[in-house]
């Protein structure tokens, strides 16, 4: 009887709790405890969902960067630059596939061979930051981990060798506009045997090599950047974007250089530069730079059969610059971004050849470099701005020396500790509201012809001279061009005047005609926009060259000086200008020019190029 009260009681009990139940069901939502506790674990505010459409996942890279070959044995390789293009496929959030061309060189140490090698890479890319924080392609930082195989062809010294390698790495992304992201990505890698030519081969052995590359990726489908960080405004890739000229003097570091004397020492550097602020106090600049310096006075001793001799020793670079740019003021300065005088600090790397004179072994061939320095600009206007720029290079390069090991010419490592101070002007690319503003204006354009003159100095470089003393000779300008669109104009210019040339046993002095045919980028318009009342503009200039010489003015024992010459080349120069009236303009425009072939100015015992230097101020009479 008990037990039949019980089991009553606690149906009545189970019966009213399903009643009370069913009474509040409209008024209390049904909760699932399981995805409560989870849901902050796999939902972000930033997430968006992956889009599978192929052609929305696919994205083209550019890189380059530096990579070391760990040495074994003889096979003792310098640092060496890398670089090459990929595409991307994005498979997933988090995951996506990467095909590479791949190419580089190293230089051997012992004797200054250089290895060159091409391969073909596929990685596989792991968004770390998707997968943990939610997939969404606008984030502005993202870190990914990279690991994938290869196969690479090594040639040096006419032999090839074709080994399979495996690599890891890492990569640190930015993006800063809808559709380019830049990324920094240090990585290794296990290469077979006998990418380095070693004469200890082992089929089960490897080799490693490490480095890290800078590059760029362009995206189809853009996102909209988001983030912590401050952002600038435009979403475009010429966005925020600026165009730099600058020329300077250059000298190195060196004990010798106290031989020369530092001011007889400097010679011109020259740099055109386009860069990008990613954020406001970060920015990369890509740069094209040519210098030179006199490093050395070289004394030769007398013998029974030649006089002592003492003459100058020149070094020349050229080549590429990629580099940082930290503004200092935004950060100091409450985070301001329209300030006039802003601090920039520089640091990057630099990829070049030298060519340096040195009596028997010239040091000639490739270079890496560490470069950093200081900008000091002020802004004239809202897209116009002046600067100073000092820095500094650590060149480092290998040069033969008169050692032999195993029948072959040794080379050894050296580096050079170059500084240079340049003047110069950047053209910042205006805001797009300006920009449409200016498009109105363009229908006003009419193109025009142009007729120019002037007159200034030249210096002519020589990479071995008798003389300390430089001689600035005067040169007449003239020509005449036709303005085609806002943007472009061609000019056919010529140029006349004496030049001087440091031989053994004295000067000689010719008389040099130049020819140029220009194309002439005006970057003022071309960065901000069309303004037929612009009182100011800036152009650079580049194109063909040539140069004729005529007869020495006395004898030399160099049968190659003592007769005219014509030569051809290229020029590369920029021109800064300001309008006085509706057709008049007065111009300064400073030009480098580049002579190949068998020499114009250099002695027949020096290899090498000639170049020339100018500076000339004139007038533009526009009709």
């Amino acid at each position: 009887m008990m037990k039949r009260i019980l089991i009553l009681m606690v149906w009545m009990l189970l019966g009213g709790t399903t009643l009370l139940a069913q009474e509040k069901k409209d008024s209390v939502p049904q909760v699932n405890a399981t995805d409560w506790s989870f849901q902050k674990r796999y939902r972000y505010p930033d997430a968006v969902p992956f889009e599978k459409k192929w052609k929305n996942n696919l994205f083209f890279s550019i890189f380059g960067g530096m990579d070391q070959l760990v040495p074994r044995g003889d096979g003792d390789f310098s640092t060496g630059p890398v670089g090459g293009l990929a595409v991307n496929w994005q498979l997933s959030s988090a995951h996506a596939l990467r095909g590479t061309l791949l190419m580089g060189s190293f230089s051997r140490k012992i004797d200054n061979e250089t290895l060159t090698r091409i391969g073909l890479q596929v990685d596989h890319l792991f968004n770390v930051s998707s997968y943990t924080r939610g997939y969404n392609p606008g984030r502005l930082v993202e870190f990914l981990t990279v690991a994938g195989l290869g196969m690479q062809l090594s040639s040096l010294a006419g032999a090839n060798e074709l080994v399979p390698e495996l690599h890891l790495g890492a990569q640190i992304k930015l993006h800063p506009t809808a559709n380019v992201d830049f990324y920094l990505e240090p990585r290794f890698a296990l290469t077979g045997d006998g990418i380095d030519h070693s004469s200890n081969k082992n089929w089960h052995r490897y080799d490693v090599t490490y480095g890290a590359v800078v590059g760029i990726s362009y995206r189809f489908k853009g996102w909209t950047p988001f983030g912590k960080l401050k952002k600038l405004e435009g979403d475009m890739l010429g966005d925020n974007s600026f165009i730099s000229i600058m020329g300077g003097g250059q000298f190195q570091s060196s004990e010798l250089v106290s031989e020369v004397g530092l001011i007889n020492s400097i010679e011109p550097h020259f740099a055109v530069s386009v860069g990008k602020w990613l954020i406001p106090a970060v920015a990369l600049r890509l740069s094209l730079f040519e210098s030179a310096d006199t490093w050395h006075m070289k004394f030769i001793e007398a013998t029974e059969t030649t006089r002592s001799e003492a003459y100058l020793e020149t070094s020349t670079y050229a080549g590429v610059r990629l580099e940082g740019m930290l503004n200092a003021t935004y950060l100091l300065n409450h985070h301001r971004t329209d300030t006039r005088w802003s601090l920039n600090v520089l640091a990057g790397g630099e990829l070049g050849s030298i060519r340096k004179e040195n009596s028997a072994y010239p040091a000639k061939g490739g270079y890496t470099g560490f470069t950093g320095g200081l900008q000091l600009k002020y802004r004239l206007w809202d897209d116009l701005s002046i600067f100073v720029e000092p820095r500094t290079t650590m060149a480092s390069y290998s040069q033969q020396s008169s050692e032999m090991q195993d029948g072959r010419r040794v080379s050894k490592r050296f580096t050079d500790n170059l500084f240079n101070i340049n003047l110069g002007v950047e053209v910042s690319r205006a805001k797009k509201e300006t920009r449409l503003a200016r498009e109105v204006l363009a229908d006003e354009f009419q193109p025009s012809f142009f007729v120019t003159a002037g007159g200034g100095f030249a210096i002519p470089l020589e990479v071995k001279r008798y003389r300390q003393q430089r001689y600035f000779n005067y040169t007449a300008m003239a020509g005449i061009g036709r303005i085609l669109t806002s943007t472009s104009s061609v000019r056919l210019a010529a140029d006349y005047g004496p030049l001087t040339v440091s031989v053994k046993g004295g000067n000689v002095d010719f008389t040099m005609i130049g020819v140029g045919v220009d194309y002439m980028l005006n970057v003022s318009n071309l960065m901000m926009g069309y303004d037929p009342e612009r009182k100011y503009d800036v152009q650079l200039l580049f194109g063909p060259a040539a140069m004729m010489r005529s007869s020495s003015s006395r004898e030399t024992s160099d049968e190659e000086l003592n007769k005219g010459k014509t030569l051809f080349g290229a020029e590369l120069g920029t021109q800064l200008s300001y309008r006085v009236a509706s057709r008049f303009q007065v111009f300064a425009e400073p030009k480098v020019r580049f002579l190949s072939g068998n020499g114009l100015l250099r002695q027949s015992n020096v290899q090498g190029k000639d170049l020339i230097t100018s500076l000339v101020i004139g007038t533009n009479f526009r009709f």
